[in-house]
């Protein structure tokens, strides 16, 4: 199973929020790096004064623009998003960072990182972003694509892990099957962590309970699975009849 973060977590993310675009504070050699990291590299790359005056400034004036911090945040939250589905993660980067600036607490901006850690194969700094995210979370109907988002990423990286880590990886994909436990148990029909956790399952070794989960996952609709997983699964064990 390949990282399927982008797509999973952009196809379940729909805000109504303006596109109208604000103006971003100038970069210089200093800031272009630290732009492409989460929270500008904070707390370890510390800001530099020059820029924490260009970052009070973009807040004085997005406030201005919006109405409120939240507001800015959020339109920015969703620009970062929109880049993301045109494949440009260094803009959704920089979106979502200066959206972190408005409003710290903003769990969208949180998703986000781990969206662009995870395309990165950065899987452990993704999941710190996503479990921050999960800790933020006052919608409910997103709560349950973010489960489902956090089950595939802690899949994904106890499958990662090299053989000297057995108990991390199992640690791993016990916090997988909870995420996707709690997913499904906020919304059943959710088609996306039937399928998800049937491809880990899968990396599990856990074949039958895979095919269960295949089961359900086809009954609520989701998208096809990839050929290779079903042959692969088929091959462990037969398709029960």
């Amino acid at each position: 199973m390949t990282v399927p973060m982008v797509r999973t977590l952009i196809t379940a993310i729909v805000w109504s929020t303006g596109f109208l675009i604000i103006a971003l504070p100038g970069t210089n050699a200093q800031s272009d790096s630290t732009e492409k990291l989460p929270m500008f590299g904070q707390p370890k790359i510390a800001r530099p004064e020059n820029l924490k005056k260009n970052d009070e400034s973009f807040i004085h004036e997005a406030t201005l623009r919006y109405g409120s911090r939240n507001a800015g945040s959020n339109t920015l939250a969703t620009q970062g998003w929109t880049a993301l589905r045109a494949k440009q993660p260094d803009v959704a980067m920089q979106r979502f960072n200066y959206a972190w600036l408005l409003n710290p607490r903003n769990y969208r901006v949180f998703w986000g990182f781990g969206a662009i850690m995870s395309e990165r194969g950065r899987l452990a700094e993704a999941l710190e972003h996503l479990e921050i995210a999960r800790e933020m979370i006052d919608d409910p109907a997103q709560r349950v694509a973010l489960l489902c988002d956090l089950g595939t990423v802690h899949s994904e990286y106890a499958s990662s892990l090299p053989a000297d880590r057995q108990l991390e990886r199992a640690q791993h994909f016990v916090l997988a099957n909870s995420r996707f436990t709690e997913s499904l148990e906020n919304d059943p029909k959710y088609a996306m962590s039937w399928r998800e956790w049937a491809m880990s399952l899968y990396q599990q070794e856990r074949y039958s309970e895979a095919w269960v989960k295949v089961k359900q996952a086809r009954q609520n609709g989701a998208e096809p699975f990839p050929a290779d997983f079903l042959k692969k699964l088929s091959a462990k064990m037969p398709e029960p009849k």
